[in-house]
């Protein structure tokens, strides 16, 4: 703790691990300041603990006035009290618990204003040589990691690591499809890390706020906390099926191995359905049974409860929290930072594309409760079918099948028409070069 004490010199000394104090002195008239033995935060912390003083001065002329005004003895007390010795206040107001920490004197007003400016230039000044050192930084590691070189080596490694991934993935499937969750969460811990590093180094990080994330925390909820709540499996099963796994349509997700964010797309989508592909028929795999279809078990009020207004419901708690985050806690953040993307702002950044002419349907200024409206129209789409999914694995597996087709197609896409028209303007580039030569 920093206390009030007398001190016998008139400098700044190292009376702790932070080698700093601030002193004064009855007939001292100026304060010596060891710059080199202070830093940014060593000055704020004088700082800091100087305003509190003024804070409790203040407080207590304040005090003070309102007993006078009260009772008058009590003031000719407090002024006499006031002019026989100097105030000792403990800055912490931790009753000088700790003797070792350094001391602080307060002698006057105009003394402590003038050491306070003094301390928050030299604050100011030790801040802006730790930002400059970090961009500075920051601009050597951007440079290295835009070295031809290194992109192609963690091009490399991000292509052989997807490949390898896929065949767990199908060898766990195949043999050991209880192991699914498993291989879900170890894979799943990782690239939500590495994703959100990424995305909060590039503004993105809102993006984690989507359902799809919400999905794989109530997944893992389920999985680890209630794996035999029924209910809580079919609502799973409705949301990993349906509007997780239909997002890789909607949302373009495809099978580029060399690009470790499209594959972290890819994963989160398409791992939850066949987590749930793997609890469902884990038996029938163990077995080799592939009924055509099984009877439908309840009613049909039973099934639209299970498969659609049990989903749904997990949905619009999502989606309540959601708008909290995003239009009451950080409206302001988001408002002052126009960088930081968001879904909505993803979705409508062109004014010529689909998406924004779609959520503009009922005006620019109704946006947001019509991107609102579009998700959970789309989310109580993709639920119709759970039922027919729950009660036929051939049904299952094409549906698993088809989406994964597509995520296959929009990878080829990506190869052919963008990938390789990259890499031959490249090579042209380089056949130019040394034809010059």
């Amino acid at each position: 703790m920093k206390n009030i004490k007398d001190n016998e010199d008139d400098t700044l000394r190292d009376d702790g691990p932070r080698d700093i104090a601030a002193v004064g002195h009855a007939d001292s008239s100026r304060m010596i300041i060891r710059k080199e033995s202070l830093n940014y935060f060593d000055c704020m912390e004088v700082i800091y603990y100087d305003d509190m003083l003024h804070q409790h001065q203040q407080q207590q002329v304040q005090e003070s006035s309102e007993s006078s005004s009260t009772s008058s003895e009590s003031a000719e007390e407090e002024k006499d009290e006031s002019t026989k010795e100097e105030k000792v206040v403990d800055i912490d107001g931790n009753n000088n618990k700790d003797e070792n920490n350094s001391m602080v004197i307060v002698q006057g007003g105009g003394r402590a204003h003038r050491n306070r400016t003094r301390l928050r230039k030299m604050a100011q000044e030790r801040r802006k040589l730790l930002e400059n050192t970090i961009r500075s930084r920051r601009r050597k590691l951007k440079a290295i990691m835009s070295e031809p070189g290194f992109v192609m080596t963690l091009d490399k490694l991000s292509f052989v690591c997807g490949v390898l991934t896929i065949m767990v993935i199908e060898a766990v499937l195949l043999l050991a499809p209880e192991r699914m969750g498993t291989l879900y969460t170890a894979l799943l811990i990782p690239l939500m890390v590495a994703r959100y590093i990424i995305y909060r180094t590039d503004r993105i990080h809102y993006f984690m706020y989507d359902f799809c994330y919400y999905a794989q925390v109530l997944l893992l909820v389920y999985m680890y906390k209630l794996p035999d709540n029924m209910e809580l499996g079919k609502a799973m099963f409705s949301i990993g099926n349906g509007p997780l796994c239909v997002a890789i349509i909607m949302w373009r997700n495809s099978l580029v191995f060399h690009s470790m964010d499209k594959m972290t797309s890819m994963f989160i989508h398409i791992l939850p359905p066949l987590v749930m592909f793997s609890r469902r028929w884990g038996d029938h795999l163990a077995k080799r049974e592939f009924s055509l279809y099984e009877r439908i078990d309840g009613t049909i009020l039973s099934n639209l409860k299970d498969f659609w207004l049990g989903p749904f419901c997990l949905y619009w708690l999502w989606q309540a929290i959601y708008l909290i985050k995003t239009e009451v806690i950080s409206k302001r953040k988001l408002e002052y930072n126009t960088d930081m993307m968001t879904s909505l702002r993803w979705l409508t950044r062109k004014k010529n594309s689909t998406s924004y002419k779609l959520i503009s349907v009922f005006g620019e200024h109704n946006q947001l409760p019509t991107f609102v409206l579009i998700q959970a129209v789309y989310t109580l789409v993709t639920f119709l079918v759970m039922p027919l999914l729950w009660h036929s694995i051939w049904l299952h597996s094409m549906y698993l099948g088809a989406i994964f087709i597509i995520a296959l197609a929009n990878g080829a896409t990506y190869y052919f028409h963008v990938f390789a028209k990259r890499y031959i303007e490249e090579i042209g580039k380089l056949v130019s070069e040394d034809k010059v030569e």
